[in-house]
């Protein structure tokens, strides 16, 4: 615009840019806008204070320019959040249009601040109170002194715009390219915005993601094992934990020692292993190949976690034996995780492949063990456990929480992304060879089941009487509370007993049942134990006491002892009658069980004939069985004609040296010796010591000896032999099956449910209290058998899979194109795109880490959608072609901004629950009790003390350690501490800082459509 030009321009010193200007003065036919310092800036630019101070002073070039572009980002974050209307966007195209045809300019003015606010037409001029928006405009006469302008000072104003507009420098193009890149600019590629709600939605992650990381682990993994750790890298820098859940197999050991090789080198900090005892030197041997400073513990040597208080990093290996915090086990790492109960500090990695064992509470007890001084787990609700609870309650959806801290990959995700990933086998010389990655084949279903007549095994009409004995028996010694006399119910001793010994009858049934299908042996040694405490239990009772019974062993002479009570507590004579009637059931049984022959057992004949199909010697076999007396039973019976044969058992010796044996290429020697051929073990007969975390893949044969009842046992057991760097072809994994006469004829599944109709008979009103990893899972007991359950355990979380692959997809962008990630980065929020295609159009909506996807139904409704549905959707749109420009975009575009609008007035109302669930949570009664007895410390107290008390007050009130803080309280509130006492306790916590959590503003991040809607 030439000085003539500018003579009938509108002529405007707003001081700072914002959308109000743009609605303002839309109808101008040609219009200069001059901005400057100080302006009115949410976010102004360091060095703006220096303002205060001289506000007069001329502008150095640094900060004239910092506040240029502080102007520019201030409007770029109005229009992100501007409605996405026809009127808006026409409105935005119009000014885009005149800034590109120079009928409008846009000036900043750099020399120095300007605090004059003109408004200068041809005729006349406006100097207004104020900044200048819709409400100077509107405001009624008189509201403030606005000045208005004619003759000689109205020239004088448009000469003082002109003098200034000479010396600023012209900042159009910039305005002009931000409105262009606004949701109201040229729709960009459904692909492009497809990775920008990526990038958005797994920014953590990506910031965590260094691809200048230096570590040594990372030349010896896979390519999907280098994703995993840096999406786990991203994660642990976050929220101090993360879950690593593949599936079994794929090389969680592998990945989390590179993340403690990580924290390690870049943070000095080291870890304490937790894991099953016949994983714990393997740990170790991979910690010195790889230069890792680290401690393991076995599951069973918790009590000596003390002498590791100073490591910083916890690693919980099968970390689903940690979901129940009533067990002591859970307990010790809790008690060391928070010592004195103040909030944890240590940084936490849980394997798992089966995180999930029987409910959502499992995973809820896990993530309980992450740090609490780290960001929050994302989750809407004010408790971890409310949330759960609505999880439970099918309100809320488990992959919502998990998504956030766990990596979980299943082989069918590996053999869709990583088709060309190879796999390094170390030499016994050293050094690596990378072979491409296979999987061996499953043969796992009806064919494999191994039916047999269990009559034959016990013989005719004897198994029929025994599951009619069990049925009938009283079992005392395992429901005492029974028979406690009523005067002494509320005894603090039987109140407890009565709360653990709900479900110890029902347990003790179980392991019967087990026992009985297992094998004669362990059935007959159970019994033979049974006669042994009913016995000692008639001899306490005429001692005087009666010793309680707060467990149930599967193996062992007697139970646990628990207290010693005074006979005179209980019915003695309803006692002593049910003891003796149980003696005489059990010694009846016993004698009617005859000691048979092995070739008369009908479950080892079958198994006999199953090996003989497949020979040990060349197919190398594993059985498995819960029971040592089975295991001790079938290695005593196979020695001849199957190899070489082992047995591992929880009482064994040097189990490594047993697994090498078993399986010499998985277990490789660190001095690069072989195991010869003739000390090779062909068939290994193992309990569950050797079901988690040993790699056996050696083997391609599987055998259950026993009835499954649960699924999850299984799968951790087939993950032996199915895994990474098997060199089978084909894996074979058979189960034995109990049938009865006449049954043979039947299906599996009609075999199945009668044994599962028998058991329940046996469990009477016990199967209803029973602990969920005991009560029979028959769904999945059934899926086992049909060889459905391992395909099952890996589609469980199928949207955490799903996750992966949107994951991997911006990660691999972020690490081979890094030019197009940049551009991706940079997109603004709100930007649309269309598609040559008939879905349904889908909205991203964001508050902070709080997700919302809307999808498009019929007519002008929008619905919510899980966030892996929305981004399944979006992925889908990226996959067609874009509309192009000139064909049906209008329509496109219309429909565009209708569905964003609806999708903001629909998130809205959650976003500020959210908000205020976060801004004041609910207390319980003991973080009320807290609240009260500190507030009245406060009379008397003097200004610095109530200071401190107020810090108290809005510490609990934030609720960011609300896990500690209810434990804490509620003890407190049991010992009765004083107010002194707890203020002493609460300076303690104070030594946790309450983080920002601050959510920000509400956010379009992305709109989609499809040229034609509709379901397709």
């Amino acid at each position: 615009m030439n000085a003539g030009a500018i003579d009938d321009a509108t002529l405007v010193a707003a001081g700072e840019l914002r959308t109000d200007v743009l609605e303002l003065f839309q109808a101008e036919a040609r219009m200069d806008l001059l901005l400057s310092a100080p302006g009115l800036l949410a976010q102004p630019p360091v060095g703006h204070s220096a303002l205060a101070r001289a506000p007069h002073a001329p502008l150095p070039a640094k900060l004239a320019h910092a506040h240029q572009q502080a102007l520019l980002s201030a409007l770029g974050e109005q229009l992100d959040g501007l409605p996405q209307t026809m009127e808006w966007e026409a409105r935005i195209g119009a000014w885009i249009r005149k800034l590109s045809s120079a009928e409008a300019r846009v000036l900043h003015h750099h020399p120095g601040p300007l605090f004059t606010r003109l408004i200068s037409r041809a005729a006349s001029s406006i100097v207004p109170a104020g900044p200048i928006t819709l409400g100077t405009v509107n405001r009624p006469p008189g509201a403030e002194l606005d000045l208005t302008l004619t003759g000689a000072m109205h020239e004088r104003a448009r000469e003082w715009f002109r003098l200034r507009a000479a010396e600023s420098n012209d900042i159009s193009k910039e305005v002009q390219s931000l409105l262009e890149s606004s949701w109201a600019g040229t729709m960009i590629g459904a692909k492009d915005l497809y990775y920008k709600v990526l990038a958005e939605f797994f920014q953590e992650m990506l910031q965590g993601a260094d691809l200048t990381d230096s570590n040594p682990l990372l030349d010896v993994m896979t390519s999907f094992q280098r994703a995993a750790y840096q999406q786990a890298k991203g994660i642990l820098r976050r929220f101090g934990g993360v879950f690593l859940a593949d599936v079994v197999g794929l090389g969680k050991t592998y990945i989390a020692m590179a993340l403690l090789r990580y924290l390690q080198d870049t943070l000095d900090r080291h870890a304490l292993v937790i894991a099953p005892p016949t994983v714990c030197p393997t740990w170790q041997a991979l910690a010195e190949d790889f230069g890792v400073n680290l401690r393991a513990l076995s599951h069973g040597q918790l009590e000596d976690l003390p002498k590791y208080s100073q490591r910083q990093v916890l690693v919980v290996d099968e970390s689903h034996n940690f979901r129940n915090p009533a067990t002591r086990r859970y307990e010790r790492i809790w008690e060391w995780l928070h010592p004195n109960n103040v909030p944890s500090r240590r940084q936490v990695l849980l394997l798992s492949a089966t995180p999930q064992n029987n409910s959502p509470r499992d995973v809820l007890q896990q993530l309980k063990l992450f740090p609490e001084n780290f960001t929050k787990l994302p989750f809407p609700g004010e408790s971890l456990d409310d949330y759960f609870k609505a999880v439970e309650a099918g309100k809320e959806s488990l992959t919502n929480v998990l998504q956030h801290v766990v990596v979980r990959r299943t082989r069918r995700f590996i053999q869709s992304n990583y088709q060309d990933a190879k796999l390094p086998v170390k030499r016994p010389t050293g050094g690596y060879d990378w072979v491409p990655i296979r999987f061996p084949k499953r043969i796992s279903g009806p064919e494999q089941c191994l039916r047999y007549q269990i009559e034959d095994t016990y013989g005719t009409g004897l198994y029929e009487q025994i599951i009619q004995v069990l049925g009938g028996m009283d079992y005392p010694l395992y429901g005492l509370a029974a028979y406690v006399l009523e005067m002494h119910r509320d005894d603090a001793r039987i109140v407890g007993y009565r709360q653990v010994g709900k479900s110890l009858r029902g347990l003790f049934k179980v392991l019967l049942l087990k026992r009985l299908e297992s094998s004669e042996a362990a059935f007959r040694a159970s019994l033979e134990q049974l006669r042994t405490r009913l016995q000692r239990g008639l001899e306490n009772l005429q001692a005087g006491f009666v010793q309680v019974v707060v467990d149930v062993e599967d193996e062992g002479d007697a139970p646990p002892g628990g207290d010693k009570m005074p006979s005179g507590m209980f019915h003695v004579d309803r006692l002593r009658n049910a003891l003796n009637a149980d003696l005489e059931r059990v010694e009846k049984l016993l004698g009617a069980i005859p000691h048979q022959s092995p070739g008369a057992d009908a479950k080892l004949a079958r198994l006999r004939a199953y090996l003989r199909t497949r020979p040990p010697c060349q197919h190398r076999t594993l059985i498995f069985t819960q029971f040592t007396d089975t295991a001790e039973f079938l290695h005593a019976h196979l020695q001849q004609g199957y190899g070489t044969v082992a047995k591992v058992t929880g009482s064994s010796g040097n189990v490594r040296l047993t697994a090498r044996r078993f399986a010499p290429r998985a277990n490789p020697s660190r001095d690069g010796s072989t195991i010869p051929k003739e000390q090779q073990i062909d068939l290994l007969i193992s309990t569950d010591v050797l079901s988690e975390g040993i790699n056996l893949q050696d083997a391609d044969t599987l055998i259950n000896y026993d009835l499954h009842w649960n699924p999850v046992r299984l799968i951790q057991r087939a993950g032996r032999i199915d895994r990474l760097g098997s060199l089978n072809e084909e894996i074979h994994i058979s189960s034995f099956l109990p049938e009865r006469a006449l049954e043979s004829n039947l299906g599996l599944e009609q075999v199945l449910r009668r044994r599962i109709q028998e058991f329940l008979k046996v469990f009477g009103e016990d199967s209803h209290i029973l602990p969920m990893e005991e009560s029979l899972d028959v769904d999945g007991v059934l899926d086992i058998y049909a060889g459905k359950a391992l395909e099952k355990a890996e589609a469980r979380h199928d949207e955490l899979d799903a996750l992966g692959r949107h994951a991997e997809r911006i990660l691999s962008l972020q690490q081979t194109e890094p030019a197009h990630y940049a551009r991706i980065r940079a997109l603004r929020p709100g930007r649309r795109a269309a598609t040559q295609s008939r879905r349904p159009g889908v909205v991203a909506t964001r508050l902070g880490w709080y997700w919302a996807f809307w999808r498009e139904q019929d007519g002008a409704a929008i619905e919510r959608i899980s966030d892996v549905a929305g981004l399944d959707l979006l992925f889908s749109h990226s996959q067609k072609s874009d509309v192009p420009e000139a064909t049906r975009m209008a329509q496109c575009r219309q429909r565009a901004n209708r569905l964003a609008e609806e999708a903001r007035r629909a998130f809205s109302s959650l976003a500020e629950n959210v908000r205020a669930q976060r801004r004041e949570p609910a207390l319980n009664i003991h973080e009320d009790w807290v609240l009260v007895t500190l507030d009245a410390l406060r009379k008397g107290s003097d200004d610095a003390r109530l200071a401190t008390l107020e810090a108290m007050r809005q510490w609990i009130i934030a609720g960011q350690y609300k896990q500690s803080l209810r434990l804490a309280a509620a003890r407190w509130r049991k010992e009765q501490l004083t107010g002194e006492s707890l203020f002493q306790q609460m300076e303690a916590m104070l030594r946790f800082p309450l983080r920002n959590e601050a959510l920000g503003e509400e956010e379009m991040v992305g709109v989609v459509v499809g040229e034609e809607p509709g379901e397709m």
